[in-house]
């Protein structure tokens, strides 16, 4: 790790500002849909190359799980099928290259633009839900600080 010290000491890929964890989730999110097997390295590269926050940047990819991952895809493949207006095929999947090389070739088209549309919406809606709660969370705490203030302002008024 020594090598890329000076890269990873940069302090945009550990603030926590909201511009960043943001734009970070919201990527992590939108790589998630991404069918590749290595969606935490792409997300960490990416947030290296825009200076953005490379822990929310993973986090966002936790979305692709083993739990996740045959819905999120068949999701995209139904979506895909639905733009293009063709008729979705019945797909048995099989973790191997056989598979890969035969059964995804004829449906590669409408599983890619699903996964870019889902990904693009995902990363969206988790960029404006995240910026919201984030928002949300700094005006309770400055009504917090402003009622604590009145109400001591208060109790040295009565004295």
């Amino acid at each position: 790790m020594r090598p890329f010290r000076l890269l990873l000491e940069h302090p945009a890929y550990w603030s926590l500002n909201r511009r960043s964890v943001t734009r970070a989730f919201a990527l992590g999110l939108l790589i998630a849909f991404v069918p590749i097997p290595v969606h935490f390295l792409l997300a960490t590269l990416l947030a290296l190359a825009l200076r953005l926050n490379v822990p929310a940047a993973i986090f966002g990819t936790f979305l692709a799980n083993p739990l996740t991952m045959v819905p999120m895809y068949m999701g995209a493949y139904y979506v895909g099928c639905n733009l293009l207006g063709i008729t979705g095929r019945n797909i048995a999947f099989q973790m191997n290259w056989d598979w890969l090389l035969t059964a995804l070739v004829p449906i590669w088209k409408p599983f890619l633009l699903g996964c870019l549309v889902l990904g693009t919406a995902t990363a969206v809606c988790g960029y404006i839900v995240l910026g919201g709660i984030w928002h949300l969370s700094l005006v309770l705490k400055y009504h917090e600080r402003k009622g604590a203030a009145n109400a001591k302002a208060a109790l040295k008024s009565e004295k």
